[in-house]
């Protein structure tokens, strides 16, 4: 049997899997999805120019795509928001380190705590709801959504697809991990997802023994890694 399989890319859980060898957790890594650029993509560093009160960056992913429009741009002076420290350390490693991060990395806390008025940009992911921009524009916030990135499955190896079915536990931190992982295999180890959102997910797909950190970040996550490995080792 395999330990905790974890389902991103090694660079994003490098800090979880520094934890999870400090909790001496066995681990693997089995990236089950991939980022390409969506179809407002082309337009963001045109985008950036228009005047924003705020730029609204929800993942380190969506930092890293605003990270090249910006460069292509040329540096155009930016206010920037963070959903988390996760996102805000991406922005500042790419030089646009946020005003304003919000206090819980999930996209409601952004949405009823910044500050301010005005116009706000929105790169986003094409697979992410609209809650933020829905409860911004209640607040009185004028929203423009750009879907600058798209995430797919992976086309897995025949030895990742093994350890998938090898795995003890099944450490997920979005939908789309959870619907890729279900389209790859049978297989439903008990998970240890990173927010409820996540678990919902992993619960719909037939997983049956799911649990997730009801604090956000990966302290909370690996803690509860940590646990459900525990009960399953």
């Amino acid at each position: 049997m395999e330990g905790a399989v974890l389902t991103r890319s090694p660079e994003k859980d490098r800090e979880l899997a520094r934890r999870l060898d400090a909790f001496g957790v066995p681990h693997t890594s089995v990236p089950l999805v991939e980022h390409a650029p969506g179809p407002d993509f082309p337009g963001l560093a045109g985008a950036l120019g228009e005047g924003w009160a705020w730029v609204a960056v929800t993942s380190p992913t969506a930092a890293r795509y605003l990270a090249r429009a910006w460069e292509a741009a040329g540096r155009p002076p930016l206010r920037v928001a963070a959903l988390g420290g996760g996102t805000a350390r991406a922005l500042g490693r790419a030089g646009l380190s946020p005003e304003f991060t919000a206090p819980e990395a999930y996209g409601r806390a952004l949405a009823v705590s910044l500050p301010g008025a005005g116009p706000v940009l929105w790169p986003t992911s094409s697979r992410a709801g609209a809650e933020l921009g829905r409860i911004l524009e209640e607040r009185g916030f004028t929203v423009r959504r750009l879907d600058v990135y798209t995430t797919r499955p992976r086309k897995l190896l025949p030895k990742e697809r093994e350890r998938l079915e090898r795995a003890r536990l099944a450490a997920f931190a979005s939908p789309s991990a959870v619907e890729a992982w279900a389209a790859a295999t049978p297989a439903r180890p008990p998970v240890a997802a990173i927010g409820e959102v996540t678990a919902q997910a992993a619960k719909g797909a037939g997983f049956v023994n799911v649990w997730f950190s009801p604090s956000p970040g990966i302290e909370g996550w690996a803690r509860v890694i940590l646990s459900v490995y525990r009960q399953y080792a």
